[in-house]
């Protein structure tokens, strides 16, 4: 085992010169990178961590801590992992970065599931577009988030695995036939358990999925001035939207570059609890694990030396804002008076 001494001639009253177990990989590069731009401070040092990576995992931890403190629904965990070779294609060198991957606690989607129907069918009773126009923008802030699974999101990745793409089952219908033999539509939904649109959009509407601001601002506040519940929703919307506006930049989430799929989720915002969103994300995560993937909802490349991670988790702090903000809004869809009523079911003995 080999030791080097990381020189601390900022940090008073710690000594000059601190030895500390020397990490291979990226581990060392990284602990004097985080030292330069302040993300290692004083306080960790003085705890004498054993290695490297001790005093990087300190004080990642209690920078992580901060940013998400105060958060009840998002499942937000940060992991370091080096960038193994093979990701990026060719804009990047594996071996100069890192990612930083925020996952759930419970591993792949182990995060909690929020039902939105019943808020949205009791802003839409206030007045007609305006549960639309409320979800469209809710998710373009949740589209800044670490991914969440949302009715649009799900729409997606049906037409992915099951549709070929198409916004529709009509293609897939015809290729499906001819695998199996079939010389009707009727007669493939009979023998097979081919997933068709009609099913994805049983019990909600379609702009559940694919929301448009249908609602002017004058309406909007026509429609909160005569509805509690309108008026509340609406004034967390426009927190979120004056944090969106004025608290960035926010962390870039893009997780595109990495070469994987992501089957991870930081929330799953769902239409009811009898929706098509289980059967979808288990799908999903099983052909997804044919390939590569990666358990995490958000992965962001960042460069081993330099400001990178300060930069991206000072960005965190405002993408976390963002997140609590969001958290409030969510919190009012999931009160009982929204949740739908529990069926029944009788036993005969």
């Amino acid at each position: 085992m080999t030791f080097a001494a990381l020189a601390l001639p900022t940090l008073e009253a710690v000594p000059a010169a601190y030895a500390i177990r020397s990490g291979e990989s990226f581990v060392r590069p990284l602990a004097l990178s985080m030292l330069d731009s302040g993300v290692i401070v004083e306080a960790d040092v003085q705890r004498r961590p054993k290695s490297e990576a001790a005093l990087v995992a300190e004080a990642l931890t209690r920078r992580w801590a901060r940013i998400t403190e105060g958060m009840r629904l998002f499942d937000w965990n940060l992991r370091i992992e080096q960038a193994p070779e093979g990701y990026f294609g060719d804009r990047t060198k594996s071996a100069d970065h890192f990612w930083a991957m925020i996952q759930t606690t419970g591993g792949a989607v182990s995060c909690r599931h929020v039902c939105i129907g019943g808020a949205m069918q009791a802003l839409e009773a206030v007045r007609e577009g305006l549960g639309q126009t409320v979800l469209a923008a809710l998710y373009d802030a949740l589209n800044m988030l670490p991914t969440v699974c949302t009715p649009h999101f799900m729409l997606g990745l049906a037409e992915y695995m099951y549709w070929y793409g198409e916004s529709n089952e009509a293609y897939a219908i015809d290729e499906a036939m001819q695998i199996h033999d079939v010389k009707t539509r009727e007669e493939l939904l009979t023998l097979t358990d081919f997933f068709t649109r009609s099913q994805f959009f049983a019990g909600m509407p379609e702009w559940a999925a694919l929301p448009r601001r249908v609602l002017t601002r004058n309406q909007i506040t026509r429609a909160a001035n005569s509805d509690p519940l309108a008026r509340e929703v609406v004034d967390a919307m426009t927190t979120i939207w004056g944090i969106a506006c004025h608290y960035g930049p926010f962390a870039d989430l893009r997780s595109g570059d990495v070469g994987a799929d992501l089957i991870d989720f930081g929330l799953v915002v769902r239409w009811s609890e009898d929706d098509v969103a289980g059967r979808i994300i288990d799908d999903y995560a099983h052909q997804a694990c044919e390939g590569e993937y990666l358990e995490a909802s958000a992965v962001t490349p960042l460069k081993i030396v330099g400001g990178d991670l300060a930069d991206w988790l000072k960005h965190m702090e405002a993408t976390a804002l963002l997140a609590k903000a969001v958290e409030h809004l969510l919190t009012i869809f999931m009160r009982d008076e929204f949740a739908a009523p529990k069926k029944l079911i009788r036993v005969l003995v």
